[in-house]
């Protein structure tokens, strides 16, 4: 067996891959042993999803909807005390409930003092456009949602690590190379915390991530994926949104994600 993205012999890799990571609540979708390598496994827990999952924007989604890391731990969300000297406040959610933090003695002697206070918390409600991290970790996802599928055909694995057609994606989500930055579209598709209903039950139920690959033109694979409410759209073959942009106009701006299997 081969790695899908440095192409190494990965036989004896010990880790499976999360698609997306645990941290953003994923539990499902998962690639067995050796499809993606310890080494590349390594790196892109360290190097794509740590950085992804550190800046504001996550960190604030994951600590408002309670989203725990791998160790269990709901992020800290910050804010900030209107007061002259603007002490800052951490806000932590654990096992015991919800609670505040100081970083420095002389805020929690303001609070002591003045008994109230007002915390202003920036809202990061929307992530970052033309971010790198994010753009990495979506061509990382958007070759293992494509292995994900080639589990389920007789040599589609292999298939993909010898398409060289992928090279460009997976050496981009890797090792950062053959492309500054690949684009990718982003917009919001429902509310964060929108609510959507069971039609077997009748009972509400929210999501927290959904990928689905499908074609613009033929051979014109895409990734669209979405985390909390945002719509994430990846081109796997160019570095631009060029393709997925005539799309959406062609087909009145509907997600991906709302459109039949197979479509």
């Amino acid at each position: 067996m081969n790695c899908i993205f440095c192409k190494a012999v990965s036989d004896n890799s010990k880790s499976v891959e999360h698609i997306i990571p645990e941290s953003l609540g994923n539990k499902d979708y998962v690639l067995p042993k050796g499809i993606v390598c310890d080494k590349c496994n390594n790196y892109f827990s360290n190097k794509i999803e740590r950085p992804l999952l550190d800046l504001p924007y996550f960190v604030s989604v994951r600590h408002r909807n309670m989203i725990e890391s791998k160790k269990g731990r709901i992020p800290i969300e910050r804010g900030v005390i209107i007061a002259d000297d603007g002490y800052k406040v951490n806000f932590h959610i654990d096992k015991n409930g919800r609670s505040l933090s100081f970083e420095d003695e002389q805020a929690y002697r303001y609070l002591i003092e003045h008994k109230r206070f007002t915390v202003i918390v920036l809202a990061n409600e929307s992530p970052p456009k033309n971010n790198p991290h994010i753009s990495r970790f979506l061509a990382k996802v958007a070759v293992e949602a494509l292995a994900k599928i080639g589990l389920t055909v007789e040599g589609g694995i292999q298939h993909i690590v010898e398409n060289t057609g992928l090279d460009p994606i997976r050496n981009y989500a890797r090792f950062g190379t053959g492309t500054k930055f690949w684009e990718y579209h982003l917009r919001p598709i429902y509310q964060e915390a929108h609510s959507f209903i069971d039609e077997s039950s009748g009972e509400p139920y929210e999501v927290l991530h959904e990928f689905h690959l499908f074609q613009t033109q033929p051979n014109l694979w895409h990734l669209a994926l979405a985390i909390f409410g945002f719509e994430y759209c990846i081109d796997l073959t160019a570095p631009d949104t060029d393709s997925y942009i005539q799309w959406l106009q062609e087909n009145d701006n509907i997600s991906p994600l709302n459109c039949p299997k197979g479509s």
